[in-house]
């Protein structure tokens, strides 16, 4: 009942699954770098780290299903 079209869905499901745990982890980071100075890092690289997290967690998946998704059928 798996054919290609469900291996290549359960990949894609996979993968912006993980898109979206990267950046909560990297947004997090970010955000402690901010809030309290994180390992001596410059408050602005948190800012840095912020920004991408928030692109990798809202936007990059969003993207990349817009582009992933299946033609209509006639």
């Amino acid at each position: 009942m798996t054919g290609p079209d469900d291996k290549q869905a359960m990949k894609r499901y996979y993968i912006l699954s993980i898109l979206r745990l990267c950046g909560a982890i990297i947004l997090t980071v970010g955000l402690a770098v901010i809030a309290n100075g994180f390992q001596g890092w410059p408050i602005e690289t948190g800012y840095l780290l912020f920004a991408i997290g928030a692109f990798t967690f809202i936007l990059l998946p969003a993207l990349l299903a817009k582009k992933w998704k299946s033609p209509p059928e006639k």
